[in-house]
C-alpha cells in the first residue's frame, strides 16, 4: 500500500463516499466492503474515483459476519472496511459531575438501546496493513464526523483486527491413493 496514506486518511474517505450513497442511520444488517485503492492523490481530498468500494456480504449480527469464513475474501483488497449502525449511549467521563455519575449508573443498568440520552449512530471501521481506523456519524448531527485513529478498544475493534489479522484455518482432506 501506499507509504503515505494513513488508515485514518482511507476510513475517512470511505466514509464520506458510503455517505453520500446511503440512506439514513437504520441499516438492518452490518455489510463488509473490500476496498481497493485507486488514485492514494485523491483519498485526502475525497476525490470521486479514488476508491473502489466493492460490497462483499451483510449480516444482521456484525461479530457472525466478521468471522464467517467467506469474510477473508475481503483481505484480498487493499483495505476491509465494516459498516454498522446502532444506538451509543453518552460517555460522560468528569466523576465530580453528579450528572455524570448518574448517567455511568444508567449505563450500566441499560443497554445503549434504551437509554434515556441514546443517539443512533452509523460506524465505518477500516483495517489495513497499516492498522485500524474508525469514523462515526450522528443521526442528530448528521454534517458532523468523530474519527478514531486505532485507539478504540474492545470485542468490535478485536473482531475487525481479528479479519485482517487471524486467517481462518481451513481442514481439508487429501484423498488417499
Amino acid at each position: 500500500m501506499h507509504d503515505d496514506l494513513t488508515p485514518i486518511a482511507i476510513a475517512t474517505c470511505v466514509e464520506a463516499s458510503l455517505h453520500s450513497s446511503l440512506d439514513g442511520f437504520n441499516l438492518p444488517r452490518a455489510r463488509l466492503y473490500g476496498v481497493s485503492i485507486v488514485d492514494a492523490n485523491g483519498i485526502a481530498s475525497h476525490q470521486d474515483g479514488a476508491l473502489r468500494i466493492s460490497f462483499l456480504a451483510e449480516h444482521g449480527d456484525v461479530y457472525e459476519l466478521l468471522d464467517a469464513p467467506s469474510s477473508a475474501i475481503a483481505r484480498m483488497f487493499d483495505v476491509a472496511v465494516v459498516l454498522t449502525c446502532g444506538w451509543a449511549a453518552p460517555l460522560n467521563r468528569d466523576e465530580n459531575d453528579d450528572e455524570a455519575r448518574l448517567d455511568d449508573e444508567i449505563r450500566d443498568e441499560v443497554p445503549p438501546s434504551q437509554h434515556p440520552l441514546r443517539r443512533r449512530v452509523r460506524l465505518v471501521v477500516a483495517v489495513c496493513d497499516k492498522g485500524v481506523a474508525s469514523v462515526l456519524r450522528f443521526a442528530d448531527t448528521p454534517n458532523d464526523i468523530v474519527t478514531d485513529a486505532g485507539a478504540a478498544r474492545g470485542s468490535l475493534a478485536d473482531a475487525v483486527k481479528d479479519l485482517w489479522n487471524d486467517p481462518k484455518v481451513v481442514v481439508s482432506r487429501e484423498s488417499i491413493s
